[in-house]
C-alpha cells in the first residue's frame, strides 16, 4: 500500500551506509563529484551531516570505500542513475557464471556445476545481493573475475589456425592480455573494499609462488601494471577528498 503514497522517485535503504552510498554514487554519476557543500557546519563545527558521511570546513564526503561508488558512478554515468539498485544483483549473477569457469578451470565440469548450484542458494550471498549499495558482493565478484582470468593466462594452450601451423603471436599475447585484465578486476577488488589486502596479499602471494615458472616475469610486469591503472581513480579522489 506505501507504493501508492511513495514518488516515482522514491529510493528506501535500511542501512546508512547505503544511503550514503547511494547518494554519492548517484552525485558521481550526475555531477562527477564527490562531495558537497553545507554552509551551516561552518558555524556549527562541522556537526551537521549524516552517518557514514564526514564534514570538512562544510564539504561532506564520503567515509565508505571508493570503490563501489566510482565504478557504480560511471555505470550509471553512462546509463541512468535509476540502475543502481539493481546493479549488485546483476553482478551477482554475473559472479556465479565466472564462479563456474573458475571451478571449471581447476576440478572440473562437473565440480563447476554442483559448485555454482550451491552459490546460487548460499544464504550471505543471496542476503548481501539484496544489499544493494553494500560492497560484499562486487568484492567477491571482480575477486573471482580475476581469479579466473589470471588461471587462464597461466594455462598450458595452442591456438591452432591450420593443420601444421601454430598461431604462435596470438599464444604469446593472449596469456598477457589476459593478466593484464586479472590485474585490473584485482585492482577495481582492492579499491571497493580495501581492508580486505590483509588477505588479499598473501594469497595472491602465495599462487604466484606455486605459479612462478608459468606466471612470467613479464606478465607480472603487465599484471601489477593494470592493477596499478585500476587503483589510481580511488587513489586521485582519495587525495582531492582527504589529502592523502
Amino acid at each position: 500500500c506505501s507504493c501508492f503514497t511513495q514518488s516515482t522517485d522514491f529510493v528506501k535503504w535500511l542501512s546508512p551506509d547505503e544511503s550514503a552510498n547511494y547518494n554519492f554514487t548517484k552525485l558521481y554519476a550526475q555531477e562527477a563529484q564527490l562531495m558537497f557543500f553545507e554552509k551551516y557546519n561552518l558555524l556549527a563545527s562541522d556537526i551537521i551531516h549524516p552517518r557514514s558521511v564526514r564534514s570538512d570546513f562544510g564539504w561532506l564526503k564520503p567515509v565508505s570505500f571508493l570503490g563501489i561508488i566510482l565504478i557504480y558512478g560511471k555505470i550509471a554515468a553512462l546509463t541512468t542513475y535509476k540502475i543502481l539498485p539493481f546493479l549488485t544483483p546483476f553482478f551477482a549473477a554475473i559472479g556465479i557464471i565466472f564462479y563456474y569457469l573458475l571451478i571449471k578451470e581447476i576440478f572440473g565440469q562437473r565440480n563447476a556445476l554442483f559448485s555454482a548450484l550451491i552459490l546460487s542458494v548460499f544464504q550471505p550471498y543471496l542476503y548481501y545481493s539484496a544489499r544493494s549499495m553494500f560492497h560484499n558482493v562486487l568484492l567477491v565478484v571482480l575477486l573471482v573475475i580475476s581469479l579466473y582470468l589470471a588461471c587462464l593466462s597461466v594455462k598450458k594452450k595452442k591456438i591452432v589456425t591450420d593443420i601444421n601451423k601454430v598461431d604462435t603471436l596470438t599464444a604469446k599475447i593472449l596469456p598477457n592480455f589476459l593478466a593484464g585484465l586479472s590485474g585490473i578486476f584485482l585492482g577495481l577488488t582492492i579499491i571497493t573494499r580495501t581492508s580486505e589486502l590483509i588477505w588479499l596479499i598473501p594469497v595472491w602471494l602465495i599462487l604466484w609462488l606455486f605459479n612462478i615458472k608459468r606466471f612470467s616475469l613479464i606478465k607480472l610486469m603487465i599484471f601489477i601494471a593494470c592493477m596499478l591503472f585500476a587503483l589510481s581513480p580511488a587513489m586521485y579522489w582519495n587525495k582531492i577528498l582527504y589529502q592523502s
